[in-house]
């Protein structure tokens, strides 16, 4: 399985100041540095001032000392305690930081967002403008660092209610960390790939903004009947084994294995929530729920599960 392209810069969501040095980059292809760099994703940063000595099995830490020679050369050595002065080509000193900028403006643009992206919080928190999305006109906005000690303070900045649609990098938040529902919440790692280009999956964003539900209106109490609570207790026991696959699948992903999806049946799911299997395919079959059918889906797809964000 080939692992995202855009991997490594996921990876560097929850780094408050990220900067690849030579050895973290040698890991990816080539032509995936190359093609983030086109895109303003890395950008080359200051050049290393210390590098891990590569002559001795010490794997220390030295300063660089460059050293002028005529002619207008200047090399790059360190002192070895091992090997004495070792020098370090010049490719080992280069590094790199991410603009998270040119994806904002790549999920902007396939959205269609009306309005400037405004960075609210430097490298934490910006306004992408308003976009129709399940068929009404939508607050964007994009946050990183939802894990980190002052994410407090970090969800001050960001808008409540029902309305607004909120794109995350990194670890998500607690769950009452923020004031909107959760369906309005996306891993931007779940929706963007790099295929040649930064690629939106519009579709699976306007699926799940068209599940936030409509706010409560005040009717008589309907009396649950057997089959809807078996529905209901479905729908939990599908939702937790997507998540924990999901979890499962991007470890996999990471350490690029492939990862074999088990197949779940309507008896394991019957004894999970402690239901007859009868019951079980009646609430299947008769029930007509839709979120309980895309659920079901949902758990026999790798690629539904990956986007699966609720």
């Amino acid at each position: 399985m080939l692992s995202d392209p855009l991997d490594i810069i996921w990876r560097s969501a929850d780094n408050s100041n990220p900067v690849f040095v030579a050895e973290d980059i040698a890991g990816v292809p080539p032509q995936v540095v190359t093609r983030l760099t086109e895109l303003g994703v890395l950008r080359l940063a200051s050049t290393a001032t210390h590098v891990i000595c590569d002559a001795c099995d010490e794997h220390h830490v030295e300063c660089v000392i460059p050293i002028k020679y005529p002619g207008g050369q200047t090399r790059f050595f360190i002192r070895c305690p091992e090997n004495g002065r070792v020098e370090v080509p010049r490719e080992r000193l280069l590094q790199w930081t991410v603009d998270y900028t040119p994806l904002l403006t790549a999920l902007a643009t396939a959205l269609s967002a009306q309005g400037q992206i405004t960075e609210v919080v430097p490298r934490r928190v910006w306004n992408l403008g308003r976009a129709s999305l399940a068929g009404k006109s939508k607050p964007i906005w994009a946050t990183r660092g939802l894990a980190w000690p002052d994410a407090g303070q970090i969800a001050v900045s960001l808008p409540q209610g029902r309305s607004p649609i909120l794109f995350f990098l990194g670890q998500a938040g607690d769950d009452d960390l923020l004031d909107v529902p959760r369906e309005s919440i996306i891993e931007m790692r779940t929706v963007m790939q790099m295929n040649g280009d930064l690629v939106i999956d519009c579709e699976a964003i306007e699926r799940q903004v068209s599940d936030v539900a409509a706010p409560p209106v005040t009717k008589k109490t309907k009396k649950q009947t057997p089959r809807d609570a078996t529905v209901g207790a479905l729908k939990r026991e599908l939702h937790e084994r997507i998540l924990s696959l999901k979890s499962a699948i991007r470890s996999a992903d990471d350490a690029d294995k492939p990862f074999d999806l088990p197949r779940v049946t309507q008896k394991q799911l019957a004894d999970a929530i402690g239901a007859k299997p009868p019951a079980v395919s009646r609430a299947i079959t008769k029930s007509g729920d839709l979120e309980l059918k895309i659920l079901l889906q949902t758990v026999e797809s790798i690629d539904m599960i990956r986007k699966y964000s609720r």
